[in-house]
């Protein structure tokens, strides 16, 4: 696998590796909809995923991700799914998580992009997410 630690756009390669949740809605993936199950690949990593995000309105965004995240955290390989924001600038947001390998990751994010949710998570956005994913070593 190529070098994981990245800084990407959403739009671009930063797309694919994009594991963010989705709004509810009859269209799109339902609080109790779980992600398809996808194994680990032998001889995988586990990633770290940061995303940075700046969102339009705060509160909604918030709303969003407490009704979302949960879908996110039942993902195949996901083992955690954390969100953060900056008391000083309500409108900024962290989310960190944590995949057993890339590829459930990536899985993850196919399935988003292809229920629509990934096109509605910019509506929530003032600009492009900043997109970090970090592979796991020992040292």
């Amino acid at each position: 696998m190529t070098s994981m630690n990245r800084r990407a756009a959403f739009m671009g390669a930063g797309f694919a590796t994009l594991g963010l949740v989705a709004v509810s809605s009859a269209a799109h993936a339902q609080a109790t909809e779980k992600p398809p199950a996808a194994a680990a690949p032998a001889g995988s990593h586990p990633v770290t995923v940061v995303l940075r995000l700046s969102a339009k309105d705060p509160a909604a965004f918030k709303a969003h991700l407490m009704k979302t995240v949960p879908v996110t955290r039942v993902a195949s390989g996901c083992r955690y799914s954390h969100s953060f924001q900056d008391p000083q600038n309500p409108a900024e947001f962290i989310l960190i998580q944590g995949w057993d390998s890339a590829a459930q990751q990536q899985a993850y994010v196919a399935w988003r992009k292809q229920t629509g949710d990934l096109k509605l998570l910019m509506d929530f956005l003032a600009k492009p997410p900043i997109v970090e994913t970090f592979e796991l070593f020992d040292a």
